[in-house]
């Protein structure tokens, strides 16, 4: 598949981090320099050559680097459709720089209290993005609302659920990844999460769930073609492969990204994708969902059937809602507080 150019370009501008979340580890690791908004650009331009579609702007905190608004400009100018996740702490502070130039903006929330989800986040964050998503349907933003699922955290899917069906806004369900020992999602919970696959505004892939069933990533026969598909590179201008988690090489880009990524050294990688030891067992999402395209079998139908409803969702279900004024109008803390309180667990919520 190295013929067809990747879809997506994971550009981590920063390592900074303003959360402490439990089952993440970046802010727990040094961070360095942040990136250089020259080199970012010469990048941006190299990536829609090479005929990528996507930017997803990360970190750590992508709003802590300054220069975001500018990135965000530039992507667009290059034809790139723009993706940001924020955990919402500074986005009041700083949306109106970036209004306009962002594709698809997620918001994250783990919980539908805020004692909850700031104890996932390590930050008293829960009242920031009640306030980020007021702020940002103002300015006439669509943000989709990130939910990691946690093994500890899935009573309060119901009443996000809710909470998004009635706002018109959708709700990503994002199955935390087993990765450096991380506690993975059992079966019954992911029998759990997919009753609300085909609720309204709610985005459930299903291939994630597959992906999981089957073990993850076999290295005899590797599911992942994350090479093949996505385009990593670090805040020190540096290509990583295969992957930010899995790294197994850094390449300087000083020559540039279109010339490293034809070179013989990127090649060779390439043919190793999903074969290394700690591939096994993978089962990173925002690597296997591009990797997902990549071979017609059960996980990409899985998988296009989700973004069809997602799309359906968001571009059609929603406008509609807000046309016949059907969304709740209230602050989004009051919807919040008006849902009934989750129970205490979820295998009681089951």
């Amino acid at each position: 598949m190295s013929w067809i150019p990747p879809l997506l370009l994971h550009y981590y501008i920063t390592e900074r981090c303003n959360s402490r979340c439990s089952f993440c580890d970046i802010w727990r690791q040094p961070a360095g320099p942040d990136a250089l908004l020259e080199d970012v650009e010469r990048n941006l331009h190299d990536a829609a050559r090479l005929g990528l579609r996507f930017v997803d702007f990360t970190g750590g905190e992508p709003l802590l680097h300054a220069d975001l608004p500018r990135m965000l400009r530039r992507a667009r100018s290059e034809g790139l459709r723009t993706t940001l996740t924020t955990n919402a702490m500074l986005y009041p502070d700083r949306a109106a720089e970036l209004v306009g130039n962002v594709d698809f903006l997620h918001f994250s929330l783990d919980a539908s209290t805020a004692a909850d989800h700031d104890r996932l986040r390590g930050r008293p964050l829960f009242d920031r993005v009640m306030a980020s998503i007021d702020l940002a349907r103002q300015l006439g933003e669509k943000p989709d609302l990130l939910f990691t699922a946690l093994p500890d955290n899935l009573h309060h899917l119901p009443g996000l659920a809710e909470f998004c069906r009635r706002l018109g806004l959708v709700l990503i369900v994002n199955p935390v990844f087993s990765h450096r020992e991380k506690r993975e999602l059992n079966p019954e919970d992911l029998a759990f999460i997919d009753q609300f696959a085909r609720r309204p505004f709610v985005y459930v892939n299903r291939a994630f769930h597959l992906l999981r069933k089957r073990g993850g990533n076999s290295i005899v026969q590797p599911r992942c073609r994350v090479v093949d598909s996505v385009v990593v590179i670090s805040p020190q201008n540096q290509l990583i492969l295969p992957c930010y988690h899995h790294e197994q090489a850094r390449i300087s880009l000083v020559e540039g990204l279109a010339a490293c990524w034809h070179s013989a050294a990127v090649n060779e990688l390439r043919a190793q994708q999903g074969r290394w030891p700690a591939c096994a067992g993978c089962t990173l999402n925002c690597y296997f969902d591009p990797s997902f395209a990549c071979r017609i079998d059960a996980l990409f139908m899985h998988s296009m059937a989700a973004k069809i409803k997602y799309a359906r969702d968001k571009y059609v279900r929603a406008p509609l809602m807000r046309t016949l004024s059907r969304t709740d109008p209230r602050p989004a803390a009051g919807i919040m507080a008006s849902l009934s309180k989750p129970d205490d667990s979820p295998a009681e919520a089951r």
